[in-house]
């Protein structure tokens, strides 16, 4: 079965004024599910709960954990997978990948997690990836959902090359953090390193009563998914090459890429849901050209069907761009498009201003916070400039970074092409 996904290129200019040099080009790359790609919220899931139970999660936390991992029980059906493994030191499965029938054992079991120990995040995970591979089918969409409130001690690279295990298996990461501030000291760019390395996703919950929403949420996503291991080759004519490339939907996220042949290089999507899609914003570097219609890539995706059992099925586009000597024409610009880089480009700016106020480069990390919140400022996000310039401010005073701001920061500008 074919024709799951649409691919709809778009540059940022109707068409590129022929020069002498290379110039930038952005592309966008919109991958969108059809009709004919099954399952609209009721796919069976293999789905992983990695759970921190140290010592800083008791009380509220902890019992609103429980409270999320039983409301996810209720929510999933005989058809379903689910195994729960906790961590601190060192790591437990309390409930085996097993089919959702005996709901009431399954809570019980929950209940009875206990708070302990330090964080050792790669114990936990290395754990309920195990217990995640034994079910591995195109059938079933797998998923692990990671959460912790403090900062994992030692063990950062086996969390990495365990997240790179995850995506070579189809099982996309989706870490939350939990609580912001110095009392929840989880380490927002490790989150987002273990998201995007395995084709997950990373959120923020603010507040222990929020767990049962992003549990859910998380569900739901599976739930709704269209086509999963996703990966998309970009094989690019001699002298164009590629500089950057970010997700730009559903939410804003770099994405690392690497090389597969002389032109051509490899992106990992992971799931991509009905109703949203991705969408993918490649900066490019252009050849010079004579006037004329030249194809400068073919975009390929493959993936998987899991609604209908179907694996390396594969979707193409070629894109071709225009060369004018007309100015007027070179001159017309992508509104949509535009107003996506300029939001892309304040996530980066505040992005890299958090990352050198943590490398303790605080005249770099000043100025990019000021210049992040003059864009967020002009694409009329005020909050997140007030917040971005109070930053800016505090780094001069104290030399770092309030931790909260940082948790906050880095997630909140990454929505910023929500609904764009």
């Amino acid at each position: 079965m074919a024709g799951e996904i649409n691919l709809v290129p778009q540059f940022h200019r109707q068409a590129y004024q022929v020069m002498d040099a290379p110039q930038q080009a952005y592309l966008l790359l919109e991958i969108l599910p059809t009709a004919a790609a099954p399952g609209t919220g009721s796919l069976p899931v293999n789905f992983g709960l990695v759970l921190d139970r140290s010592g800083s999660m008791a009380g509220d936390k902890l019992r609103q954990m429980k409270a999320a991992a039983q409301s996810i029980v209720d929510r999933l059906g005989p058809d379903d997978l689910l195994s729960v493994t906790v961590f601190d030191d060192t790591a437990d499965l309390i409930v085996p990948a097993e089919s959702v029938y005996d709901r009431e054992l399954i809570k019980r079991r929950i209940s009875m997690i206990d708070e302990r120990g330090g964080t050792h995040m790669s114990t936990g995970m290395r754990k309920g990836l195990q217990e995640l591979q034994k079910n591995l089918s195109p059938g079933w969409v797998s998923r692990m959902l990671l959460l912790t409130d403090g900062q994992t001690w030692e063990d950062q690279p086996a969390c990495l090359e365990l997240a790179d295990q995850c995506r070579m298996s189809g099982i996309p990461v989706h870490a939350l953090g939990l609580g912001v501030g110095s009392e929840n000291n989880w380490d927002p760019r490790l989150l987002e390193d273990l998201a995007q390395r395995s084709g997950g996703e990373w959120t923020v919950v603010e507040a222990p009563e929020d767990v049962a929403a992003a549990f859910e949420s998380t569900l739901r996503t599976m739930q709704g998914t269209a086509v999963s291991n996703a990966s998309l080759t970009l094989r690019m004519v001699a002298g164009v090459s590629p500089r950057n490339v970010w997700r730009v939907v559903p939410l804003i996220t770099r994405l690392g890429h690497h090389s597969v042949s002389t032109h051509d290089i490899q992106v990992y999507l992971g799931d991509v849901q009905h109703g949203v899609g991705q969408a993918v914003l490649a900066e490019l570097l252009l050849p010079p050209r004579p006037v004329g219609l030249y194809r400068m890539l073919q975009a390929d995706i493959t993936y998987d069907v899991p609604g209908a059992g179907l694996v390396g099925e594969r979707a193409d586009v070629d894109v071709v761009l225009n060369y004018t000597d007309d100015l007027n024409l070179a001159s017309q610009l992508n509104p949509r498009l535009m107003n996506m880089i300029e939001r892309v480009t304040a996530h980066k700016l505040q992005t890299q201003a958090l990352d050198e106020a943590a490398a303790g480069e605080v005249n770099k990390a000043t100025q990019r916070l000021r210049a992040a919140a003059t864009r967020l400022l002009e694409l009329g996000e005020t909050e997140m400039a007030q917040m971005a310039s109070q930053q800016a401010q505090q780094i001069e005073q104290a030399g770092q970074v309030d931790q909260a701001a940082a948790q906050k920061m880095r997630y909140a500008t990454r929505r910023l092409t929500e609904n764009q």
